[in-house]
């Protein structure tokens, strides 16, 4: 995998231009297998870089769309954690809009607001999926930092989050299974940064290439 070539597609910035222009759709073979989606104050830009780098590493065609507003979400009484489950409606308004899109298409919608589930059976997600709706919402918050709470080199947030959009992909579009193997990119239950930080991504995508 050519691992520097995905962490620096991740450069985190807030302002950018319009990304991927769509094509018309000549059949459902030509339709886009994954859409990430950025929102808040996730850039254009920045996404539309790592869907190109995703899409060399995966062989599915991958794209980014243009910035989503959120539409009003409200965090948590008390809190700044927003439902996770109030993104899902983000990946049918998408569809709405784009062409290259079937009834396979999934959707990722990229923040980075702190999230959570409405049951708040955890202090947080990183990322949450609803299968019902080919959609998932991945949050870089607490990605950005170290476990002390300080700032994360930009290089490190750029793996942790080539990582996390991966393993999405992986799980929701290509049958990956989740794994009990710390450095595995697949290792669930992921309850910290720490864990992230463990997951190799290098090795994960060669033996599952290997093995298909």
């Amino acid at each position: 995998m050519h691992r520097r070539h995905l962490l620096l597609a991740f450069p985190f910035c807030l302002t950018a231009n319009a990304q991927n222009l769509d094509l018309p759709l000549a059949s459902p073979v030509d339709a886009v297998n994954v859409y990430i989606i950025p929102t808040d104050g996730i850039s254009e830009e920045a996404v539309g870089s790592i869907a190109r780098a995703l899409s060399k590493e995966t062989g599915l065609w991958i794209k980014s769309t243009l910035w989503m507003p959120p539409d009003g979400m409200e965090p948590f009484a008390g809190t700044n954690q927003y439902p996770s489950e109030d993104y899902f409606s983000m990946g049918a308004r998408a569809a709405r809009m784009l062409h290259e899109v079937s009834p396979r298409t999934y959707y990722i919608v990229l923040t980075d607001r702190d999230i959570n589930s409405k049951s708040r059976n955890f202090r947080f997600q990183y990322a949450s999926h609803s299968p019902m709706t080919n959609t998932s919402v991945l949050s870089v918050a607490r990605l950005m930092y170290t476990n002390l709470g300080t700032p994360a080199a930009i290089e490190v947030v750029g793996e942790r989050v080539a990582k996390m959009l991966l393993r999405i992909v992986g799980e929701m579009r290509l049958g990956w299974k989740r794994t009990s193997d710390p450095a595995d990119l697949m290792y669930a239950p992921i309850m910290s940064i720490d864990d992230v930080d463990r997951m190799s991504l290098t090795h994960t995508v060669q033996s599952r290439k290997q093995a298909q």
